[in-house]
């Protein structure tokens, strides 16, 4: 590794600092600005860009959006009965987990939207709530 190399690499870890500075959570988008600036403005390679961005979350405990979408879809999987349907108090307890890991970072009604995203890309159904009158209204009022 040469001094230029070593030099890209410190400029890109200390923009990565600045960017994640006051922050809990980083969206994918911000995510994927960062990796652009260390493919194309400091010359890194892809592992090397990412290696840095998860090294400077993991040590500021910052939540990234695709790691934490990893460790939410396990946990919606798991609450899945055998017919794919996930009951409300469990998903409650997705989006309560999301909201954990994220740091407080991002809102209920967010964590919320993002649950029912990933329950949508896993093929998973909501399980129908009520006593009398069972239905799925919990699950529709959430906005995709």
């Amino acid at each position: 590794m040469t001094a230029t190399d070593q030099t890209a690499r410190s400029r890109f870890a200390e923009l990565v600092k600045l960017q994640m500075q006051g922050r809990r959570f980083l969206d994918r988008e911000q995510e994927r600005k960062l990796l652009e600036e260390g493919l194309t403005r400091y010359g890194l390679t892809l592992e090397e860009a990412s290696g840095m961005l998860r090294g400077a979350a993991q040590e500021d405990a910052i939540a990234l959006e695709g790691e934490l979408g990893a460790a939410s879809r396990e946990l919606l999987k798991t609450f899945a009965d055998r017919r794919a349907r996930v009951a409300q108090g469990d998903f409650g307890r997705a989006v309560a987990f999301y909201r954990a890991r994220a740091g407080g970072g991002i809102t209920e009604a967010e964590a919320k939207r993002r649950v029912k995203r990933l329950m949508e890309e896993l093929d998973l159904k909501p399980r129908p709530a009520g006593w009398v009158l069972r239905s799925r209204r919990w699950y529709r009022a959430i906005e995709a």
